[in-house]
């Protein structure tokens, strides 16, 4: 029987495939949303921008060219080569905010202030120039791309807040825009805590009593849902223990959960030794092995991973030419399916769909033989998971020249080494809580500040660009690597304040529009905006992700594995 933080092979695999109950909610209203929110988005355009709501100043950004060389730094550091980076492209409002703008205007015209701060209230800017090392990854995505053979231009703003803008999110303040996550006070400080699954709500009775609250939901309210119940008796327990104690109890649980951080600097991502590794392949594009004789085929990426962070990975390798092969359980397929149809679309649009029973010793088998043939491998599970269905990332990239691993997890492949209790369970929202990546409400006057979310689930995609920047590193310097990417690491990364602040303000109203003021410039606060239908730039037509398992027989004969 597996422990509650160690569920079965084929859920983890499929990396906390349950998607939240509010999620779906809210991918059912999306589309009604979307027409509200053009709406609204029209209203801003046409409307004059007064003097209300001012708020004090807050940090800004360095200049781009610093974000790049502190980018470059860290993956050379990692033993991953750099590219030489284009200048940026011309400044344009629905670019997204290109590098050079200041840091506040880019974050209004990128949509994420849009889902910045309480409801009803101004819109609020992160301290750290998030967008801007956002900007920088892709920047350098976009070289290594180019040597690849495709360069590929990631549209950050639309990588960041696409899914709000498909699901019609909006700001919640110290409630997550999908509504699955708080944050919530302690005795010493915040937490983060994520209700995103029915078990997680379950659980909160067993927490509160752990936390030394002997009366528990039964004290609740009898007239709120159960949902609601959960989260005032959570709420009540947490706001007199302190914050590490909730923590640690909650994740002996299961429960999502993290403790607001401060400021600080890690490594986002990490090359783990494999011990015994051949030496890697010449670094080279697939594109032009008829001239050098290198490669006749793209690489071949197997996509173990679900949800977000794993798949937009996948999905910006997949642009650049790489095979992508989507491997399922057929028991526990990955939980966005159930979400929206369009998000999951825009993820794995042009991938082929493998389903296997993880079950059965001959799906395991199977499963083991595709792995065999990959060049890149990315997964979202512990590693425990992965063994129980025999896989090791280390041999996988010991056993031959040119492979790369991708292990994307919330707190890194080896986090329990350093803590003590289970590997924790992490999602975008309460992984971002963890490095950091908040804003902080100013307008209660005096010294009182909170935070709040910023974006939505805002780790996750920071976590998909980074870690298809690595990825591509990798396969250009010849492979060779086993890759640690951490979610919560990369927030933090992203979130680390700048040396010298920016003063901004931003007036207005929520009926007729935000507008943000800083460097004697002005930026409307715009609504996200939501992807484009195909897979590369220019495509036309709407492109479907296949079903699972729709292509199992073809992927299968196409390598010869039967």
């Amino acid at each position: 029987m597996s422990s509650p933080a160690t569920p079965p092979a084929d859920a983890a695999l499929a990396g906390q495939t349950e998607q939240t109950e509010q999620t779906r909610q809210a991918g059912q209203v999306g589309r009604d949303e979307r027409a509200g929110q053009a709406e609204r988005a029209g209203q801003a355009e046409r409307a004059g921008w007064g003097d209300r709501g001012s708020r004090p100043s807050a940090p800004a950004g360095p200049a781009p060219g610093t974000l790049l060389d502190e980018l470059r730094s860290m993956l050379a550091g990692q033993g991953l080569p750099v590219a030489t980076v284009d200048p940026p492209p011309p400044a344009t409002p629905r670019a997204g905010g290109a590098p050079e703008l200041p840091a506040a205007l880019g974050w209004a015209a990128s949509g994420l202030m849009w889902l910045t701060g309480p409801p009803g209230r101004a819109p609020l800017v992160p301290d750290g120039p998030v967008l801007a090392r956002a900007e920088a990854a892709a920047r350098l995505f976009t070289a290594l791309s180019r040597q690849l053979g495709r360069a590929v231009r990631p549209d950050v703003a639309t990588l960041l807040s696409g899914r709000a803008a498909l699901l019609g999110l909006h700001r919640r303040g110290d409630w997550s825009a999908n509504g699955s996550c708080r944050l919530l006070p302690t005795s010493d400080g915040w937490i983060a805590v994520n209700l995103s699954r029915p078990h997680d709500v379950d659980a909160v009775d067993a927490l509160v009593g752990a936390l030394g609250d002997q009366v528990g939901l039964v004290s609740a309210d009898p007239c709120l849902h159960p949902v609601e119940q959960a989260w005032a008796a959570l709420s009540a327990a947490a706001a007199v223990r302190p914050a590490a104690d909730v923590v640690d109890l909650a994740r002996l649980l299961a429960i999502p959960a993290a403790e607001l951080d401060g400021p600080r600097r890690p490594t986002p991502l990490r090359t783990l030794p494999t011990a015994g590794s051949p030496p890697a392949l010449p670094a080279s594009s697939w594109r032009g092995a008829a001239a050098v004789g290198v490669r006749a085929e793209p690489p071949l990426v197997i996509d173990l991973s679900a949800m977000w962070a794993g798949p937009l990975c996948a999905h910006l390798l997949g642009e650049i030419g790489m095979r992508v092969v989507k491997i399922e359980s057929v028991h526990r397929p990955d939980g966005a399916r159930r979400g929206d149809p369009d998000f999951y679309d825009w993820l794995h649009a042009g991938h082929e769909s493998v389903a296997l029973d993880f079950a059965a010793p001959g799906g395991r088998a199977m499963l083991r033989r595709l792995v065999e043939r990959a060049d890149v491998v990315i997964e979202s599970s512990r590693p425990r998971a992965l063994a129980q269905l025999g896989l090791d990332a280390a041999e996988f990239v010991a056993a031959r020249p040119g492979r790369t691993w991708v292990s994307i997890t919330g707190y890194g492949r080896f986090y329990t080494d350093a803590h003590s209790g289970p590997d924790p369970v992490a999602f975008g929202d309460d992984a971002a809580v963890g490095g950091g990546l908040v804003a902080w409400d100013r307008s209660g006057g005096g010294d009182a500040v909170t935070p709040v979310f910023c974006g939505d689930a805002i780790a996750d995609p920071l976590t998909g660009l980074f870690a298809a920047l690595a990825a591509a590193a990798s396969v250009l310097g010849g492979g060779g690597h086993l890759l640690d990417v951490a979610m919560r690491e990369v927030a933090a990364w992203a979130a680390a304040p700048p040396a010298e602040p920016v003063p901004w303000t931003v007036t207005g109203c929520d009926r007729d529009g935000w507008t943000v003021h800083q460097a004697g410039r002005t930026q409307r606060v715009l609504p996200p905006r939501p992807p484009r239908a195909g897979i590369v730039a220019g495509e036309a037509g709407r492109r479907r992700a296949a079903v699972s398992g729709a292509d199992t027989r073809a992927v299968v004969d196409a390598l010869r594995l039967a």
